[in-house]
């Protein structure tokens, strides 16, 4: 199945530029010892990385982790990401719009080893947390998204994962 989101920009100015000072396309939170992760952080609770394709990374394998913890599987509603205990953004009504702006439904399953489901995923998470102005202003985004996704399957395929086994 092949998914594809539309971008809309629905959050504030001064909260879309972090991402992009972060290097945090997705936002990922936490004080997790990320690899690529900055020595000196910039924000409280988004992590700050050296390069965009260590957030993506990062984005990438919680995703992931999150999927296996919920569905024993790296496959995961819409739903399960932004609406459930614990969801991806604080925002989840603009995430609602976007996704329902998609003709989508949050029982939408998205497999995330594949490469076709996750890329556009990824597009829109990062587009809904940076804003589309400077979504748009992006270059070599899809270069660095592939980077970030390499980095993210080698580590989740790795014996280094200890979620490993229930991916297929």
């Amino acid at each position: 199945m092949k998914l594809i989101f539309t971008l809309i920009f629905f959050a504030s100015t001064a909260h879309a530029t972090l991402p992009v000072k972060t290097n945090n396309w997705m936002s990922v939170q936490g004080n997790d010892n990320w690899k690529g992760l900055c020595k000196n952080q910039i924000h409280e609770r988004q992590l700050c990385f050296d390069k965009a394709e260590y957030g993506i990374r990062a984005g990438v394998i919680s995703l992931i982790t999150r999927a296996i913890r919920k569905n024993n599987k790296p496959e995961i509603t819409l739903h399960q990401i932004f609406f459930e205990h614990d969801p991806w953004a604080e925002d989840t009504q603009v995430y609602k719009i976007h996704i329902e702006s998609n003709n989508m439904t949050t029982t939408t399953t998205i497999n995330l080893m594949d490469r076709d489901e996750i890329i556009p995923l990824i597009k829109f998470i990062s587009n809904h947390e940076m804003g589309t102005e400077n979504y748009n202003k992006l270059s070599n985004m899809d270069i660095i998204i592939n980077k970030g996704l390499n980095k993210a399957y080698e580590y989740v395929l790795s014996n280094n994962y200890s979620l490993k086994e229930f991916i297929k």
